[in-house]
């Protein structure tokens, strides 16, 4: 079959309705984010521009969502309760992927005690000389053979972000504040 479904571009935009989570199947619904059921269900009577708005914010959620990246897809939700008065929409799509991502076991852990970032994160055997190295290059790091964790000084957090750049781009890791991804490096 060879429809916009199977298109490169398709993967770029929403495949499942953000409040539902089934299958889009119609372009019309892939542009909204949104199945013409659940469209039917939620604030008919906002004006065009509204629900242009709306259709926009639950795009831009769709979109983050795919990226993995958590807070702009938790902001947009805010927003569309805020700008567009969309309360039950806006909780679908928090609780919908909160609840995805929690469902995840993370790949990197970091928890803050005493004022050390303790990390574990999976081995990185085909590099592993350089991994060890870039740890090692961290002042004041330790490795807490009990827990198979490094233990980071909490002032290093900038060189603990770049290892983790660098070693884990894409993955996704639980901290102090909750679930991040670590972002993948723009190709040139």
């Amino acid at each position: 079959m060879n429809d916009y479904t199977n298109a490169p571009a398709t993967r770029l935009l929403a495949t499942h309705c953000v409040a539902c989570g089934r299958a889009l199947v119609d372009s019309v619904s892939v542009e909204l984010s949104i199945g013409p059921e659940c469209r039917h269900n939620f604030r008919a009577d906002l004006s065009p521009e509204q629900q242009k708005v709306a259709n926009a914010l639950v795009h831009d959620a769709a979109i983050a969502a795919q990226q993995g990246k958590v807070q702009e897809v938790l902001d947009l939700a805010n927003r569309i309760e805020r700008e567009c008065l969309m309360g039950e929409l806006a909780n679908k799509i928090r609780e919908r992927f909160t609840k995805a991502v929690e469902e995840r076991t993370p790949d990197i852990t970091i928890a803050l005690e005493s004022g050390s970032y303790v990390v574990t994160t999976p081995y990185r055997r085909g590099a592993k000389e350089e991994f060890i190295a870039a740890w090692r290059a961290i002042p004041g790091r330790r490795f807490e053979r009990a827990r198979c964790a490094n233990v980071i000084p909490a002032d290093q957090k900038p060189a603990l972000w770049d290892l983790l750049k660098k070693f884990f781009p894409g993955k996704y890791g639980k901290g102090p504040t909750g679930w991040f991804r670590v972002p993948v490096a723009a190709k040139a």
